[in-house]
C-alpha cells in the first residue's frame, strides 16, 4: 500500500511543477503544429521477494471432513467438498511456479486404509482478477489428484503450475470435490464411537515451473 500511495504522490508532485513552471515539451510538438507526441511512464516492482518462493506466496490451503461412513463389508466411496481453496499469488514474478501435494497414511494411529484412495477434482484454475483471464496467462491445474491411503501415503505430485510469466495475479485451482474410497478391508476398532481416520496433505509452492 505504501508503494501505490508513493507512486500517486510522485505525479501528483511534478502535475504540480508542471503547473507552476508553465512549460510545455515542445519538441513533442510537430512541425505543423497540429499534433504532438508525449508519453506516461511508470516504474513497477515486483511485491517482497523475501516471501514465500521468489516473492510468489502460497495464501490458501484446502482441507476435507468427510460425514461418518459406516462400513459394510465392501468398498464404498464418500463425497465431501472443500473447506479453503488452494490458491497462489503472484506480485509480477516472471519466474513461473509449481504447486504440488503429498500425503502420509490415513490412520486412526493404529488400522490404516491400505488400498484406500482420496480422489480431489478441480474444475480448473480460476483468477480473482476478471480481466485476467487471457488463455496464456492461466495456470493448469490438474483435473483429478489421486492419493494413496495406505501406509507408504503418496509423493509429491503437481497440482498446478504456471510458466515462466504466466500466472500473475491470485490464482486458485479450485479442487472443491473429494472422494474417499474406502477400501473393504476397514476397520471400525471402537463399535461404539468408531475410528476416527486422518491423513495429512501437504501443498508445497516453488518458484519453478514443473
Amino acid at each position: 500500500m505504501k508503494k501505490t500511495l508513493s507512486i500517486i504522490a510522485t505525479v501528483a508532485a511534478f502535475a504540480g511543477l508542471g503547473l507552476a513552471s508553465g512549460t510545455v515539451a515542445h519538441a513533442a510538438v510537430d512541425s505543423t503544429g497540429t499534433g504532438a507526441t508525449t508519453d506516461a511512464n511508470i516504474t513497477l516492482k515486483t511485491g517482497d521477494t523475501t516471501q514465500g518462493a521468489g516473492g510468489i506466496t502460497l495464501t490458501d490451503a484446502p482441507s476435507y471432513t468427510f460425514n461418518a461412513a459406516t462400513l459394510n463389508g465392501e468398498k464404498q466411496a464418500t463425497n465431501t467438498t472443500a473447506t479453503g481453496n488452494l490458491t497462489v499469488k503472484n506480485p509480477g514474478v516472471a519466474s513461473g511456479w509449481n504447486v504440488t501435494v503429498a500425503n502420509d497414511a490415513m490412520t486412526d494411529g493404529t488400522h490404516t486404509l491400505d488400498g484406500g484412495s482420496l480422489v480431489l477434482t478441480s474444475t480448473g484454475a480460476t483468477t480473482t482478477d476478471s480481466k485476467n483471464t487471457t488463455t496464456p496467462a492461466t495456470p493448469t491445474a490438474s483435473q483429478t489428484v489421486t492419493l494413496g491411503t495406505g501406509a507408504d501415503g503418496t509423493a509429491a505430485q503437481s497440482v498446478m503450475t504456471a510458466a515462466a510469466e504466466k500466472g500473475l495475479g491470485i490464482w486458485n485451482a479450485n479442487y472443491t470435490n473429494a472422494t474417499l474410497n474406502i477400501p473393504s478391508s476397514a476397520i471400525a476398532a471402537d463399535s461404539t464411537t468408531g475410528s476416527a481416520y486422518k491423513t495429512n496433505l501437504t501443498w508445497t509452492l516453488a518458484n519453478t515451473p514443473a
